[in-house]
């Protein structure tokens, strides 16, 4: 059996061939340093009638074509006459369109929406004194539930659960329109690993030390602790509230401590305070009086780690 020679203009052509065009997402920094005021927010965040910052393209390829800024590119990405130009107007669409062909839609089509998740990672993060806003509303207001899953949202809280409180009704002096009272830079990525929570020793089921566990003890079922449990989310018909188990976070006492987003990564959010966390699981009306007495010395093991339990997991 022979093997087919390709011809040597297909194999020249398919190494000239331009390669697919990656999606270019916005930067704030490139943007800046080419000499647009990314500190003027309200120049590309407008808000809508709700008070809610609008996605900039949300509405239109405004501002990004308006400001005669990107012109090139909305031209050359509907002609292929000069491939170079082309593939590098449909990086541009990419950034904010998604698409599996990797080409922008025709023009005579409706876009897919611009999608945020495609504007690459953040570069920014939120600062807040996180203790005055436990004063002003309960914490599942902000920090929402999936009902199947009980797992928190992902992305939330943000600007639909800002909203609530800050607009010109009622805080006229803190809107979204002034984004840079929430909005620090560097990223989120960048910011928060320089910042670490001492380590607690609850078992969660989702840490390390239980996976370390599992492999030292086979065969042992071991309890441990997880939030997505409609028990842990909700009790009675009522959502429970993040202070229920971490209570420090909005005591009168504890609270003023935990007075910034930084301070609750850099302080315990698990702790016994006089027997506190052992009551918020154990006390007459909850799930575990049974389990864990408000003066617990035993059971250790169905949630700490060995040191702890000394050894008696899972007791």
């Amino acid at each position: 059996m022979t093997r087919a020679l390709v011809p040597v203009a297909i194999l020249v052509a398919l190494a000239s061939a331009d390669p697919a065009p990656v999606a270019k997402h916005f930067s704030h920094a490139q943007h800046n340093e080419k000499g647009i005021k990314t500190d003027a927010c309200d120049s590309c965040h407008t808000i809508d009638a709700q008070g809610i910052t609008i996605t900039p393209g949300a509405t239109g390829h405004s501002p990004c074509l308006a400001a005669n800024c990107h012109a090139a590119e909305f031209i050359a990405s509907g002609t292929k006459a000069e491939p170079a130009k082309h593939t590098k107007a449909v990086a541009f669409c990419l950034g904010c369109h998604p698409s599996s062909k990797n080409e922008p839609p025709p023009a005579w089509t409706k876009p897919t929406p611009v999608a945020i998740a495609t504007h690459g990672p953040s570069e920014y993060h939120v600062e807040m004194n996180h203790f005055e806003h436990t004063k002003r509303t309960n914490c599942r207001t902000c920090h929402i539930v999936d009902g199947k899953s009980w797992a928190l949202v992902a992305d939330r809280p943000g600007h639909h659960e800002c909203v609530l409180c800050h607009n010109p009704q009622k805080y006229p002096e803190f809107t979204m329109s002034k984004c840079g009272l929430c909005h620090n830079t560097p990223s989120r990525v960048e910011f928060f690993p320089k910042v670490n929570r001492p380590r607690n020793n609850v078992r969660a089921c989702s840490s390390e030390g239980y996976l370390t566990l599992i492999r030292k003890h086979p065969g042992t079922k071991l309890a441990c602790f997880t939030h997505e449990r409609p028990e842990h989310r909700m009790q009675n018909g009522k959502e429970v509230q993040c202070g229920t188990c971490h209570f420090m976070v909005d005591d009168p006492r504890l609270g003023p401590r935990y007075n910034s987003i930084t301070k609750l990564h850099e302080l315990p959010v698990i702790e016994d305070d006089a027997g506190r966390a052992h009551r918020s699981c154990g006390n007459s009306t909850a799930c575990h009086k049974n389990a864990v007495p408000p003066n617990a010395t035993s059971h250790c093991g169905k949630c700490h780690d060995e040191e702890v339990a000394g050894g008696a997991l899972g007791d």
